[in-house]
């Protein structure tokens, strides 16, 4: 029976050499796109740790220097492949900046991995939230994509929006009803209130 008190290292020597700042500044220096998950074999360049180059206790110490610190960014060539066509117009004409211009496409792409109902439900919820000035800017964005739309395209909104109404309304209780029938009435207050606006404001092109 062997000796369960076995000591394979009777002196107490360490067994791995502790290797200086210096040696692993040279390793690092070889990698410079590297960050410090790639030298312990868990980042995207180097994702297995049987290559790994450097512990994570070597890559904690102060005074080394990565050349690359931080979430990897993208090249931009591969955002504008991602991102959308009023998204690219923005950024060339310098409306918003390169790092807006990557948030944007991240959301974007956020967006198209959630599913249809995850995506009412945050509308839904970024919608109560929104004051009387963001409502206003919301729907004159609607107004104009509708204005942008084909003919074809919006009597297919329309029947699509026509029927969802009619289901909505017949799982809807007698509560609920008389909600939207005052939500009706001050959208028919707005749409009167906007239309009066807007023939003022056209009867006073006509006079210049």
């Amino acid at each position: 029976m062997k000796n369960a008190d076995f000591n394979r290292n009777p002196k107490g020597n360490n067994q791995w050499v502790l290797r200086s700042d210096d040696v692993i500044q040279k390793i690092i220096n070889k990698y410079p796109t590297w960050t410090k998950k790639d030298f312990t074999g868990e980042g995207k360049l180097n994702p297995d740790k049987k290559n790994a180059l450097l512990t994570k206790t070597e890559c904690e110490r102060e005074k080394l220097v990565f050349g690359h610190v931080g979430k990897r960014r993208k090249p931009l060539k591969e955002i504008y492949t991602l991102s959308t066509k009023a998204n690219i117009l923005k950024f060339e004409n310098e409306e918003i900046d390169e790092d807006t211009f990557r948030k944007n496409v991240l959301s974007k792409s956020y967006r198209d991995k959630m599913s249809q109902s995850v995506k009412k439900k945050k509308e839904k919820l970024r919608y109560q939230n929104l004051n009387e000035e963001q409502l206003e800017e919301k729907r004159e964005r609607n107004r104009n994509y509708i204005k942008n739309l084909s003919v074809k395209k919006l009597e297919k909104i329309k029947i699509s929006e026509k029927y969802r109404s009619r289901k909505r309304r017949a799982n809807m209780s007698e509560a609920q009803k008389e909600i939207k029938r005052k939500g009706d009435r001050i959208y028919q207050k707005r749409r009167v209130e906007m239309q009066r606006k807007e023939r003022l404001k056209n009867e006073k092109k006509n006079r210049y």
